[in-house]
């Protein structure tokens, strides 16, 4: 259902307002990005055992960040706090052992992290072992199981899992299909940011799945999340400009779009451009090739979600 990719972003924590002298010091360095002072005061910290300064420290290591990278010694790190029950150190070793970053790899054990995180209510990693449910990956594959932790982390606003949440109800994935619920919980991520939501939110629009036909509106959503390198959005904005969805054809802007989804990888976008440089297959003029288009778009909105990456979060 979904590939799996890591990606580690450095996240503060907001309790080192309140935290020891030491913490706090720690993360007053980290947000003027001074990692090396970060990484002298966190040392002894979690050499003493607190938990806390280990995640961090860990963080760094894995980022390196005012350190060399060293994935062994942050998973290390990442292990001991996960072993007092800090949920952020959890979950990070839980995608460390996942992609067997620093230790060997092993989806069973991945799984049992997140799901200790993920029982102190901590969304990205509910998110994380949904996925896991979703592909059977280090646990049996469960679609309704799936389903029910990415309800429980949408529930705490967390986008990316109300995009999946979105994306489940469209396809009909654990849960009965339902356009109108997928509407919803589109419009919530894509309130965020969610640039995969505001491409999913485009292709109801453009498609009329329940709200009225809207290319207008198809198209604003698309570019916000064009506007972010979202290259399965650039690709529908290129279509849009190509096809005039809502507004007068230009194909300069459409060739456009659809480079930069083809340099972000797009497939449908390097076949668009294929297309158009074929001089006996060429530029879209009306008829059959409006047509062949007007299908990619619908395909692009509806599919784009299970052909592109859900990413397992750090917190």
């Amino acid at each position: 259902m979904y590939a799996l990719l890591l990606c580690l972003c450095f996240f503060a924590v907001p309790a080192w307002a309140a935290a020891p002298t030491g913490l706090g010091e720690a993360a007053l360095a980290v947000e003027r990005k001074d990692y090396a002072s970060a990484h002298a005061v966190l040392t002894p910290l979690a050499g003493s055992g607190n938990a806390e300064a280990q995640y961090v420290l860990g963080r760094l290591y894995a980022a390196g960040q005012g350190c060399p990278r060293d994935e062994s010694r942050a998973a290390a790190l990442f292990r001991k706090a996960a072993a007092q029950g800090d949920p952020s150190a959890q979950n990070s070793l839980g995608l460390f052992v996942l992609q067997g970053r620093g230790v060997a790899k092993n989806a069973a054990e991945a799984a049992q992290w997140f799901r200790k995180a993920a029982d102190q209510g901590l969304a990205a990693a509910e998110y994380n072992l949904a996925l896991l449910y979703a592909e059977g990956r280090g646990v049996a594959k469960e679609p309704q199981e799936a389903f029910a932790w990415q309800q429980r982390a949408a529930n705490r606003g967390y986008a990316p899992a109300q995009y999946v949440v979105g994306w489940m109800h469209l396809r009909g994935q654990g849960t009965p299909p339902s356009e109108t619920k997928a509407l919803h919980w589109f419009q919530q991520a894509a309130g965020q940011g969610e640039a995969r939501a505001q491409n999913e939110l485009g292709g109801l629009h453009a498609q009329g799945l329940a709200v009225p036909q809207d290319y207008a509106k198809a198209e604003e959503c698309y570019r916000q999340a064009a506007d972010q390198g979202y290259a399965p959005a650039q690709y529908n904005l290129g279509v849009v400009y190509e096809e005039g969805l809502g507004r007068e054809r230009d194909m300069e802007e459409a060739l456009r779009w659809y480079r930069r989804a083809a340099r972000g990888g797009d497939k449908d976008a390097r076949a668009a451009l294929a297309l158009l440089d074929n001089p006996d297959g060429g530029k879209a003029s009306g008829g059959n090739s409006a047509g062949k288009q007007d299908r990619a778009l619908k395909k692009k909105s509806k599919q784009g979600a299970s052909k592109k990456t859900a990413k397992t979060q750090a917190r």
